[in-house]
């Protein structure tokens, strides 16, 4: 299905891009990192592991809207996910309307390809040779990989050399951070 990490100490979020359709069928590449742009999470990175299409984007839109217990759609029950937030808290949500955390430790992975990624990580300490060695190891994830920062060291500069640093980041092939 996936793989999704966390690193807190460099404040970012990385994971593979393969899609699939229920729990073998390959149907291409997708985000699974989102920033949330609005709400009480404002800021935060968001990062979603799930086997049924489309649930990803709509948990995402359930966390911008304030994760409400009456919003929950029981289909969220199927998913895992990293949130990350602006002071560094990290949440797990599995399952449940009710994330566990703040979590402690300094790397976080979800997804089918968890157990690869934590183990690369503790044999090297680098967030993205983890995810690299998942993707080797695990038939259901699947480059590209793309990464986001939770802060960017660009967060104070002017409009237009934020839109400039933005555009030179989205043509490094997407794990530019």
């Amino acid at each position: 299905m996936t793989v999704i990490v966390y690193d807190r100490k460099r404040e970012l979020m990385i994971a593979d891009s393969r899609a699939t359709s229920g729990t073998s069928h390959p149907i291409g590449a997708k985000m699974k990192i989102h920033e949330i742009t609005a709400g009480k999470c404002n800021g935060a990175l968001l990062g979603v592991s799930t086997n049924v299409p489309g649930s990803g984007e709509a948990f995402k839109e359930w966390v911008t809207e304030g994760m409400s217990k009456e919003a929950f759609d029981p289909s969220f029950s199927e998913l895992g996910a990293l949130l990350a937030k602006l002071d560094n808290s990290v949440y797990l949500f599995s399952g449940s309307h009710c994330p566990s955390g703040p979590l402690v430790g300094d790397f976080f992975a979800i997804g089918s390809g968890k157990e690869y990624a934590l183990g690369a990580y503790k044999a090297c300490g680098d967030p993205f040779r983890a995810v690299e060695v998942a993707i080797e190891c695990d038939p259901f994830c699947g480059p590209p990989i793309v990464s986001k920062q939770l802060r960017t060291p660009d967060g104070n500069q002017p409009p237009m050399i934020r839109r400039v640093i933005r555009f030179l980041r989205n043509f490094g092939g997407g794990t530019a951070t």
